[in-house]
């Protein structure tokens, strides 16, 4: 399953080799990680221990900013080894793009040199924040914490009195902060995608900001790309990454088998493996140009209707391979615990994340086509 995304990542691009690198580790702990439904402490130091947890954060406070090219091409290496892994990675990542919106010496605090949290991410506003002279009080449920039974910090979406959407910093040490064990899924059971409660705690006003009506304070490219199009290029890149987890396995089944596989079984493994090359290289292209704006600290509407655009079809033509590849395989993938199953049930978790569903493409045709204002979580 690694040798094919080595082949099509950019050999000069270093977390694609240290992803790589990492597969062994992750695919052993795969069983684990579906027993446990939380992702196993070796893997955790791992990516620690790799830089896995600071790929999007500001260059500023010693993160790696990398482009958005390189970062589908790292978690679809991740998720083609273990997909779980690389769903913690995706939004642990995609947390840290809220650095550049908190007070520095905040971002400063929660992201020191010396240290590489991981952060439990929930953008929803599932909770209050009652604002106060000298701090807030934020309560709320937050579902789908992925990765908090291992995250030092949770970044958790509020409204305030006035309705104005908010996110809180809030330490997952803090007295009244607690994980409920509510994760039973059908896939990507190892994320841990608890729910996490939030009782009354009091949250510096550092620590608490918006990044609907706040400018970040550093700025870089990758601050000034559109923060949920690179969300949704997470989400999808998972998914790719689990597409050629699945038709790597359908390969090698093919390699191996003891007579000629026939024409027609050969053909249809070309063609999927066609449509996944295709789908990624149009994430990869539509990132690219993202980043090329941002670079000129340009933020074009029509390019962020085309980046959901291409995130939301990697990450449906990725579900739609992994069914194919799976009936390809034929009666060696019904096993629940064989790969082909695991992606079935994987990719079709994977599909149902907001970021990446058909509600998104009406405004991104909008966007694309000019036709009215783009909103702000495109």
């Amino acid at each position: 399953m690694v040798s094919a995304m080595t082949l099509v990542a950019p050999p000069d691009r270093a977390t694609v080799g240290r992803a790589t690198a990492l597969a062994p580790l992750l695919a052993s702990h795969t069983d684990d990680h579906v027993r446990d439904r939380v992702l196993a402490g070796p893997v955790i130091a791992a990516l620690r221990d790799a830089g896995m947890l600071r790929l999007l954060l500001p260059r500023a406070l010693g993160g790696d900013a990398i482009a958005p090219s390189a970062y589908v091409d790292t978690l679809a290496t991740l998720a083609a080894a273990d997909a779980a892994t690389a769903w913690v990675v995706m939004t642990a990542s995609t947390s840290t793009l809220t650095a550049a919106y908190f007070e520095r010496a905040t971002a400063e605090a929660i992201w020191p040199r010396d240290a590489t949290p991981l952060l439990a991410g929930v953008f929803a506003p599932s909770g209050t924040a009652t604002v106060g002279d000298d701090a807030a009080r934020v309560r709320g449920r937050w579902a789908w914490a992925s990765g908090c039974r291992h995250a030092d910090w949770a970044i958790v979406g509020a409204l305030t009195d006035s309705r104005r959407h908010v996110i809180a910093a809030v330490p997952m040490a803090t007295t009244g902060v607690t994980i409920v064990d509510t994760w039973d899924p059908l896939g990507l059971a190892g994320t841990g995608s608890n729910d996490l409660v939030v009782d009354d705690v009091a949250v510096a006003p550092g620590a608490l900001t918006s990044v609907f009506d706040r400018a970040p304070w550093c700025d870089e490219p990758l601050s000034r790309v559109p923060m949920f199009g690179l969300l949704a290029l997470g989400v999808a890149a998972v998914g790719l990454g689990i597409a050629r987890g699945a038709l790597d396995a359908v390969g090698a089944r093919l390699r191996g088998a003891e007579r000629d596989p026939g024409s027609t079984a050969l053909a249809a493994y070309a063609t999927l493996d066609g449509r996944w090359r295709a789908a990624r290289a149009l994430m990869i292209d539509r990132g690219d140009a993202a980043l090329d704006d941002a670079t000129r600290g340009a933020s074009d509407p029509a390019r962020r209707g085309e980046l959901r655009i291409a995130a939301a079809h990697a990450a449906q033509e990725s579900a739609a391979i992994v069914r194919a590849a799976f009936h390809l395989h034929g009666g060696a993938a019904v096993p629940r615990r064989s790969p082909l199953a695991r992606a079935v049930a994987d990719a079709e978790v994977m599909l149902t994340h907001r970021m990446v569903s058909d509600r998104v493409l009406p405004t991104s045709a909008r966007a694309v086509l000019g036709l009215g204002a783009v909103p702000p979580d495109l």
